[in-house]
């Protein structure tokens, strides 16, 4: 009976000197220190979950895969929701947009996969496009400070999200910024897959369908000399057939007649040239519209050269 009494002294002593004590409920186990912010995480079968869901390549996943995985390790829906819940707290995982959720780094506690991977699961359909896509394909040393994609779909950031280099609204996601341009369904395309990491194939525009939104959407590359010195600079890396083939596709005839005019200068073959010389176009535009709309008028071309005008 002393010796009893004598060991619960001692353990009353050790728990005060220490400051800490372990409490297991429900196969959790939660470590509380005074003076934390929140406990570390230590449910088993919470890291079972992100083990299965590594091992399945399912990395960004939804609430659906996570389920499917869950399933087979004998977890209920209702029992995956609340580990997501958890783990998400104590930042084992980064949750996108609501249902779909990344696996984290255990070090740096950001997500393991490539950005174009978390920037594609934000919005689907989607594909990296404009400065992004420019960049991976090696058309431009500049590095973006936004990560941009293309979709049909339109989609918004939740409010109070932070805005973009451009000052467009944008997604953050681990510290990152993704911005989601709305195209039309028609002008979805150009589209190929490509391995970001060893983890990640994302949906990308290619070259050619990267380069010819330099010539059309001003409101982020700024003006169209950013398509020229990129086509100047790599002409024998773009298939020029496909450029052409694809500004006619577009349907926009400034935009055709922007890379028509761009083009002849360069001293293409004519037979990229003719199918945009002789697409129709009802009136001349400018081929900067960021510029004042005066210089000579190219009747061949249906452009205003306002290039040199300030």
């Amino acid at each position: 009976m002393l010796a009893q009494r004598l060991f619960d002294v001692l353990v009353k002593i050790w728990y005060s000197y220490v400051g800490k004590f372990t409490l297991r409920v429900n196969m959790t186990t939660r470590t509380y220190q005074k003076g934390a912010s929140r406990p570390p995480y230590g449910e088993t079968a919470g890291t079972r979950l992100i083990t299965a869901l590594e091992g399945s390549g399912s990395d960004p996943f939804t609430t659906p895969q996570a389920v499917r995985e869950g399933e087979r390790l004998g977890l209920t829906s209702t029992h995956v929701s609340r580990l997501l819940n958890l783990l998400a707290t104590a930042s084992w995982i980064t949750r996108i947009k609501k249902g779909v959720y990344a696996i984290n780094d255990p070090v740096t506690r950001t997500p393991k996969a490539h950005p174009f991977a978390i920037g594609a699961a934000l919005v689907t359909p989607s594909a990296i496009s404009h400065w992004s896509a420019l960049q991976h394909w090696g058309l431009t040393e500049q590095i973006p400070t936004t990560i941009t994609l293309s979709s049909p779909k339109r989609s918004s950031p939740p409010s109070g999200e932070s805005s973009s280099g451009g000052g467009r609204p944008a997604w953050t996601v681990g510290g990152l910024h993704y911005e989601i341009v709305a195209v039309t369904r028609a002008r979805f395309f150009g589209i190929t897959e490509v391995w970001a990491n060893e983890r990640n194939q994302v949906p990308i525009l290619d070259r050619e369908r990267a380069l010819l939104d330099a010539f059309h959407h001003f409101h982020v590359f700024g003006s169209l000399s950013t398509a020229m010195e990129i086509l100047e600079a790599h002409l024998t890396d773009i298939d020029l057939d496909r450029l052409a083939r694809y500004a006619v596709q577009l349907r926009v005839a400034a935009v055709v007649k922007r890379v028509g005019w761009v083009l002849e200068r360069l001293d293409v073959a004519t037979s990229v040239l003719e199918p945009l010389r002789t697409y129709p176009a009802k009136e001349e535009s400018p081929l900067d519209p960021g510029r004042p709309a005066r210089g000579r008028h190219n009747t061949s071309w249906h452009v205003i050269e306002n290039l040199g005008n300030d």
